[in-house]
């Protein structure tokens, strides 16, 4: 099993390479820059940091990273992982299925990256061969421990995802993965600060405890002559290693005997695009449609480009006025969320074309208003992240990324709630499908100036308490505002978001036939 199962390895990393010769030119140039990129990582730390206890450090908290990825990447995207249930119609056992699959993922291109890097920390690491055995055997169990963790935790979210849900896993990682940003980016700051050295120490010295930190851990202890913390460090990598294996074979077993629900024989499986990432439900489905709206119609493309060149105009006005740009950093993020949600407030209008489909079909409000956030809210929650990082680089104090965060959240939110009520409340004519993005219908008492108006006047007004206490939590920096500033500002804005989506939801039930009426005259 072992034998045939290697080769069948050994062909899909061959497999990547075959198509036209563009095609095999592109996925070369792509795993040599991956592989550059491993040896790089091992490489600069030797360069850039003299041997010793910073190099030590730098190494601990890096290989962390390295694994720790490995332990959760697989949960959220595994397509191309080899699952045991693949085999299961073969007369081979469960344990035999285990063991293949577990030694052959050697042959697989995660692990040769992976590889690569090991070896290229050996080589430019001189001090490690003052560890004697502790070295290899250290590396030995770091490659043991990734290979262990890819193969448990791809099998395990195979299991509780299935094939139905792991769209929505891997929205969920893409997601978690932006939320995270902000805190790598605020580590890396105080790294590279003034108390960076004392900070980067103690975390390496925590990590190392680590399953994933302490083969370097051990490997740098070693280094210093202190053999026997080096094994109580091999101890943990290894008692880790035996408690994936443990699960790994009931795992095994599990994936081979469970049956998944069949899904009916005329769904469709790819070619649907956004489709394919949400399940069959109201609300998921017309966030597929504007999603996909989103991406193939100019007139949201237009206005989301337009969206940036406000505060640019507003930073550029301010800069001319001589007004100091380091604290006005503060401003075009904010500006930017808040058109791009009260962006919304029209687009019953947009989608005049398809409104008919919601009423005649029985969709329920709160559905139809919920599911057109989707691609604000997955522009703008990703943005509100990252930009609050950037922000707080730039006004140079990191205290205040969480009061940052809360009010750009909160001016999101407060803009997409208000938007959900307008939509419905005070549609215009727009645009129509197919016609330039740049051209806008006459109709007399379209009413389009009072609706803006009232709409964003009322944003205005709703956003006023966030903003409020989050300059107050900027200008006084301390720990216990800025942390309430990050409760408030999420908290209101989801329970004004709610409240919109309510009142937007009963006024869609309410008007629906209305609704129809006024878009077929748009039209």
């Amino acid at each position: 099993m072992v034998a045939r199962l290697f080769r069948l390895r050994v062909a899909l990393l061959g497999g990547a390479f075959r198509g036209s010769a563009a095609k095999g030119l592109r996925t070369g140039l792509l795993y040599a820059l991956l592989g550059a990129a491993a040896v790089l990582l091992a490489v600069a730390p030797a360069r850039l940091l003299p041997s010793g206890q910073e190099r030590a450090t730098v190494d601990t908290i890096i290989g962390a990273i390295v694994l720790g990825a490995a332990f959760v990447v697989p949960f959220f995207e595994n397509r191309r992982n080899l699952e045991p249930r693949q085999f299961a119609q073969f007369p081979v056992g469960n344990g035999a299925i285990g063991v293949a699959l577990l030694v052959t993922s050697i042959a697989t291109w995660p692990f040769l990256l992976l590889l690569s890097w090991l070896t290229a920390l050996t080589v430019v690491r001189p001090e490690w061969l003052q560890a004697g055995w502790i070295a290899p055997a250290a590396l030995l169990l770091a490659a043991l421990l990734a290979l262990c963790a890819v193969r448990v935790v791809s099998a395990l979210s195979k299991l509780l995802a299935g094939a139905r849900n792991a769209g929505t896993i891997r929205t969920v990682g893409v997601v978690l993965f932006v939320a995270f940003l902000p805190v790598a980016v605020f580590a890396a700051a105080t790294a590279f600060g003034a108390d960076g050295t004392a900070a980067a120490a103690s975390t390496a010295a925590a990590v190392a405890w680590t399953p994933f930190g302490a083969p370097f851990g051990a490997m740098a202890l070693a280094a210093t002559g202190d053999h026997s913390g080096a094994l109580l460090h091999l101890a943990v990598v290894g008692a880790a290693i035996l408690l994936l294996l443990l699960a790994w074979f009931p795992l095994v077993r599990l994936s081979n005997e469970r049956i998944d629900r069949p899904l009916a024989p005329d769904t469709a499986r790819a070619g649907l695009g956004w489709f394919e990432r949400f399940s069959a439900r109201p609300a998921q489905v017309i966030a597929a449609r504007q999603l996909t709206y989103w991406a193939r119609d100019p007139r949201y493309r237009v206005a989301l480009f337009a969206i940036p060149v406000a505060p640019v105009v507003m930073l550029i006005a301010f800069a001319v006025a001589g007004a100091d740009l380091r604290p006005l950093a503060l401003v075009p993020l904010p500006v930017i969320l808040f058109l791009l949600g009260w962006s919304q407030h029209n687009d019953v209008s947009m989608d005049s074309t398809a409104i008919w489909e919601h009423v005649a079909s029985g969709i329920r409000g709160w559905a139809d208003r919920a599911g057109r956030l989707a691609p604000v809210l997955m522009i703008g929650l990703p943005l509100a992240l990252i930009g609050s990082s950037i922000t707080v680089t730039i006004l140079g104090e990191w205290r205040v990324l969480p009061a940052v965060i809360g009010m750009n959240i909160s001016v999101l939110l407060v803009a997409c709630a208000v938007s959900s009520v307008f939509s419905v409340l005070m549609p215009y004519p727009a645009t129509r499908p197919g016609d330039s993005p740049f051209s806008q219908p006459q109709w007399s008492g379209s009413g389009s100036g009072l609706a803006q108006t009232l709409s964003m006047i009322l944003a205005l007004l709703l956003v006023v308490a966030p903003v409020w206490y989050a300059i107050i939590a900027i200008v006084n920096v301390e720990f216990g505002s800025n942390m309430w500033a990050l409760g408030f500002g999420i908290g209101y804005g989801v329970i004004v978001l709610l409240l919109g989506v309510a009142i937007g939801g009963r006024l869609f039930d309410r008007s629906g036939p209305e609704l129809i009426a006024v878009t077929q005259i748009f039209d």
